[in-house]
This record gives C-alpha cells, sequence and structure tokens, in this order.
C-alpha cells in the first residue's frame, strides 16, 4: 500500500533474513539513494547501488536482493518502477526492447532471414561435409535396409532374362569415370507397377534399374547414359545430402548411433516421392557427359533417352495413367528443356 503523494512513498512487502523461510512483513521505503526496510524487529538502511533488482515480469513480483543473502519481496507496480527509475535502477535495455512491438516485430523479422539463410545456404553447405564424412558401411547398412524395405512391396524380381542382364552387367563394368577415386557402383534389376519406366541410386552405389526404362531404350548406349548419369548422383552423394537436408541433424545422428532401421524407413519413403534439385540435377548431367565422352559415347545419348522418357510420361499422363500413382523417371528426374539442350550442345 502507498500513502498519500506527500508522504514519504512506503511499499509493503515480505522481508527474508536468508538462514530462515519465514517471511516478514515490512515497509519499504526508497530515497535519498538508500532503501530502507522497517517491520516488526527489523530497521534496516541498504544503499540501493548494493540492491540487486529482479527483471520486471508482468504479473510477478519484484525481488530486492541484498549483500547479506537475505531478500524482499514487493508487489510490482507502475509507482515502484517510477522509485526503482529515480534511483538509477531503470529496465534494461533488453527490457525495454521486449516492451516495443515494432523492436518484437523487428526481432521476428530478422530471426526468420537468419533461418531462411541457414536453409538456403548453412543447411546445403552442412549437408555436403556431413554426407562425404559418413563411413562407407554406414552407406551400405542403410542401402540395404531400404532396398530389403522396397523389395516385395514396390518393387519385384525382374523379368529380364539372365542373358540379358549379364549383357547389360558386362557393358557396366567397362565403364571408366572420370572421378579420380574409385567409384564403386553395382546395378541392380527389378520390376515394378509403381515405378514406371525408373532407375534410382542408393548411397553406397547401388543403382537399380526399373524393366520398363531398359525395355524403353532404343539400345544400350542410352542406357549406358542413364547409368552414367545415376552414377553422377552416387559420386556427388546427392542422396545422402538430400536427406540430411530434410531431416537436418536427426538421421545422421541415428546413423552414427546405430539406429539404421530408422535411417532406411525413412530412405524408403524418400525414394518413393524424392525429386532432386535442379543443382543436383545439373551436377549429375556434367558427371554423365564426362563419363560418356570419356568412354567415347556421346552426351546426346542422355539427351535422347530424356526425350523418350518425357514422351512416355506425356503419352501416360494423356491416358489418364490408369495404373494408379505410377512414379516414372520424369518424377524424380525432371527433364528440362534447359537440361535437353545443354546435353545437346556436345
Amino acid at each position: 500500500m502507498y500513502h498519500s503523494d506527500n508522504e514519504r512513498p512506503e511499499l509493503t512487502g515480505l522481508f527474508y533474513d536468508g538462514i530462515s523461510s519465514r517471511a516478514h512483513p515490512v515497509f519499504v521505503t526508497i530515497v535519498e539513494g538508500q532503501c530502507r526496510i522497517n517491520g516488526k524487529g527489523i530497521d534496516r538502511s541498504i544503499p540501493l547501488a548494493e540492491v540487486s533488482v529482479s527483471e520486471r515480469l508482468d504479473g510477478a513480483h519484484r525481488i530486492l536482493r541484498f549483500g547479506d543473502g537475505s531478500s524482499c519481496e514487493l508487489p510490482d507496480s507502475s509507482r515502484l518502477s517510477v522509485f526503482l527509475n529515480r534511483a538509477g535502477h531503470g529496465e534494461s535495455l533488453v527490457q525495454g526492447l521486449l516492451r516495443s512491438w515494432r523492436w518484437v516485430a523487428l526481432s521476428f523479422l530478422l530471426l526468420a532471414v537468419i533461418l531462411s539463410a541457414s536453409y538456403r545456404w548453412g543447411l546445403p553447405w552442412a549437408a555436403e561435409k556431413l554426407a562425404f564424412r559418413l563411413p562407407v558401411r554406414v552407406l551400405s547398412l542403410i542401402s540395404q535396409q531400404a532396398l530389403s524395405s522396397l523389395d516385395g512391396k514396390v518393387l519385384q524380381p525382374t523379368t529380364l532374362t539372365a542373358e540379358r542382364q549379364q549383357q547389360l552387367h558386362e557393358r557396366f563394368e567397362q565403364i571408366k569415370f572420370p572421378s579420380r577415386q574409385p567409384l564403386p557402383t553395382r546395378v541392380e534389376f527389378r520390376s515394378s507397377k509403381m515405378f514406371g519406366a525408373n532407375a534410382f541410386a542408393l548411397p553406397d552405389g547401388t543403382i537399380v534399374f526399373i524393366d520398363k526404362l531398359v525395355e524403353l531404350a532404343d539400345n544400350d548406349d542410352q542406357i549406358i547414359a542413364v547409368y552414367a548419369h545415376e552414377a553422377g548422383h552416387v559420386a556427388l552423394r546427392h542422396g545422402m545430402r538430400q536427406i540430411i537436408q530434410r531431416s537436418v541433424v536427426a538421421l545422421v545422428l541415428a546413423a552414427y548411433f546405430g539406429d539404421v532401421s530408422s535411417l532406411g524407413a525413412a530412405l524408403s519413403g524418400w525414394l518413393l516421392e524424392a525429386k532432386y534439385s535442379r543443382s543436383f540435377e545439373q551436377d549429375a548431367d556434367r558427371f554423365a557427359a564426362a563419363t560418356l565422352r570419356q568412354n567415347g559415347l556421346s552426351p546426346k545419348l542422355l539427351s535422347a533417352m530424356l526425350k523418350k522418357l518425357e514422351e512416355n510420361h506425356r503419352k501416360k499422363a494423356g491416358a489418364g495413367d490408369k495404373n494408379g500413382n505410377t512414379l516414372d523417371y520424369l518424377s524424380s528426374h525432371p527433364a528440362t528443356e534447359e537440361r535437353i539442350k545443354y546435353l545437346d550442345s556436345f
């Protein structure tokens, strides 16, 4: 309670001696640089410069703490703030900013800018660094788990003959890559109603070809072109980088701590709806072009295959995709005119 303005400004509060938990009702007066506390058996005067005042929080009491461990609890009020301000215990800059809606709005805007910049540039940079530091053993476990979870559900055994598979394996084994380090790849063939004419690469270098893509190609060189492109995704760790970017750090930590099953499940789901970024596709195209030229083949082979896939994609779209939610190669590898023009430029 307060006396009239003409009387000394007294406030009622509770005093704690710092020894027991007992609260002592007191009157507190803040004048002439002193904090005076009076109550039954209590008469103290403490320089305000030696008093620590708690931050102001709406609805919360203010606490005056003294050097000997004692304290005084006072109800917050505008009058108390005035007295403290006059004595040099005003609000801190941070408190003042927090009470300004303009500064709060500006803070949220700055936070949004920082988060956006981190997502746009920081996260891809960190994902690339982490992806290339993952041990090969971890990549292998993740890929095996992913393929195992797809087999028997959306992937079925290939319908290609053993002779046809052997022919393609022999071609794949002859391909030399431009990368300085060896690039271990392993090709698997599968059939699938969900995956149409498709192919995808797993982080450990396993490249899965769906039968319909093999059947769609005019010749084996076009299949080699797709193989070179997928090998580019493997060499540049695009798969793992995209998973890390989507799952931030959780999946990476799970890999290091052995929770491979959850990583496999996440990768399986990602494979069903993955769409590489434009920059990833361009990088894989450049890798494929360099690989094809190194092996005496034209990058236009990949361009020709993309055109065939695009034509097949349009036919399916025009027919209403009677097979349901079929995912073809263009679903996860969007072929743009820009990509085709780049490959045709060689």
